[in-house]
């Protein structure tokens, strides 16, 4: 075997030495720089290959996220409103609702339904396509997928709203008599509400005086001063602040007797007339005084028009028309009305009949 060896003498110089061997040392076997440059060129194709799939992932793959993101914003507030319509006792035209919506949350503004359907009396559900804005089509285009075989792609979103007669809620802490309410209801409301626990329709928006002091006056065919239990006048216990957590499942509720404004309430004053509020209602007052208790049945929309609570000019705000309230006079003015909320806090679990206030929700 002869081999070549480079060897250091002691002085620095280089001398050649001589061994055996079956090679001839050319460089132009397989290991030469030739092949080093192919197998280069093989690693660095792999290696875009696989950079062009992390594009994918990082931009295609984003992108859908973002677009999935406005299409879900655009299901949801597109049930929302459609479920909100129904509530207030007209779904109106639901295709041009939900097209409005969604291409409201769309950043380009345009976005498909594929359809809106009823799966129960009380609940809507919408599903929103992505759609190119320039050609019209139900697709989603693709940029750095496209090198893998992908040029399109499908996204689609689901949401479910539902309505319905809250059972829970936290109010004023302050309730009216289911017969009172009733006066102001048609007789075929009436029969609506008493045969199906709903009505269609608005109350009779007549502004009314609500007097919680001893001369209310009576209503036909109801218990004398608006049915409240002896030494009340419809102030309910209080759990924080001027608010009351009502459940009706729990049925009944103690009462706080006196006809003296709430101390607590007096920072809620600015704001009472804003918009409906919640209010709770009874159908029986037992007991006395500190022991009574009221038999509550539901919740109604009542908007506060006026009040003349008694403690001075900075109590009273009151309605020209109401019925007046002047003298040793104190109540709440305004009407019975329908309300819907969007509010979170209000529990709906069905069977409370709908006396006109309403909860809508996202079920899905």
């Amino acid at each position: 075997m002869r081999w070549l060896t480079a060897l250091r003498s002691g002085n620095g110089r280089h001398v050649a030495g001589t061994g055996t061997g079956t090679g001839t040392g050319t460089g132009t076997g397989s290991n030469g720089p030739d092949s080093e440059r192919g197998a280069a060129t093989v690693i660095v194709a792999i290696m875009i290959v696989v950079l062009m799939g992390f594009a994918a992932i990082a931009v295609d793959v984003g992108a859908m996220y973002a677009e999935k993101a406005q299409l879900q914003n655009g299901a949801d507030s597109s049930a929302l409103a459609i479920a909100g319509d129904c509530a207030n006792g007209s779904c109106g035209d639901v295709d041009a609702t939900g097209a409005l919506l969604a291409n409201a949350n769309s950043n380009d503004s345009t976005s498909g339904v594929s359809s809106i359907t009823f799966p129960s009396a009380t609940t809507v559900r919408v599903e929103t396509n992505t759609r190119e804005a320039g050609s019209g089509a139900n697709t989603f285009s693709l940029f750095f997928a496209r090198v893998m075989g992908f040029e399109t792609t499908d996204i689609r979103a689901v949401a479910e709203a539902t309505w319905g007669a809250p059972n829970a809620a936290t109010t004023l802490p302050w309730t009216i008599s289911q017969c009172v309410f009733e006066q102001y209801l048609s007789p075929s409301q009436l029969a609506e509400l008493n045969s199906t626990g709903n009505f269609t329709g608005d109350p009779i928006p007549t502004h009314i005086l609500l007097r919680y002091d001893e001369n209310t006056p009576d209503y036909p065919g109801c218990v004398p001063q608006n049915g409240y239990a002896e030494g009340g006048f419809g102030w309910l216990d209080r759990d924080t602040g001027c608010s009351a957590d009502i459940n009706i499942a729990e049925a009944e509720i103690g009462n706080d007797p006196g006809n003296d404004f709430p101390n607590e309430c007096t920072g809620i004053l600015a704001g009472l007339m804003g918009e409906p509020i919640l209010v709770p209602i009874f159908s029986t007052a037992t007991g006395t005084g500190q022991h009574a208790t009221y038999g509550l049945v539901g919740f109604i929309a009542f908007q506060v028009t006026g009040y003349k609570f008694g403690g001075g000019p900075s109590l009273t705000n009151l309605d020209p028309a109401a019925p007046s309230c002047t003298g040793n006079c104190r109540g709440i003015q305004g009407f019975f009305t329908r309300y819907v909320s969007l509010e979170e806090g209000l529990s709906t679990s069905g069977g409370t009949p709908n006396y006109g206030a309403t909860s809508v929700w996202l079920s899905k």
